[in-house]
């Protein structure tokens, strides 16, 4: 049986960026984002998060669930593009 392309990106085949540090901008292509750590996000670009079935834009904006702490184990997935986190740790699987 094959292996989807999400799958793979999961596993971390695209590769991964490990952040432990607050303040610091990541901006790329993220299929998933591991919470180590008790993670707050400053920033999380994720345009589809606020997308209707039609594809059309509603609110709030992505950043709505910034300054939100998300325990560790937590697995984010989606399409997103930048994130900060001011605590924490996380893994940000890169889409591939």
């Amino acid at each position: 049986m094959a292996t989807s392309n999400i799958d793979k990106q999961s596993f971390g085949q695209a590769g991964a960026t490990f952040e432990a540090g607050a303040g610091v901008a990541h901006v790329g292509e993220y299929c998933a984002i591991l919470i180590v750590e008790a993670a707050v996000f400053t920033t999380l670009t994720w345009p589809e998060l606020n997308v209707d079935s039609a594809g059309v834009a509603v609110s709030p904006a992505a950043d709505a669930i910034t300054e939100v702490t998300f325990p560790a184990g937590v697995t984010i997935y989606g399409q997103i593009t930048a994130f900060t986190i001011s605590s924490g740790k996380v893994l940000a699987y890169h889409a591939a």
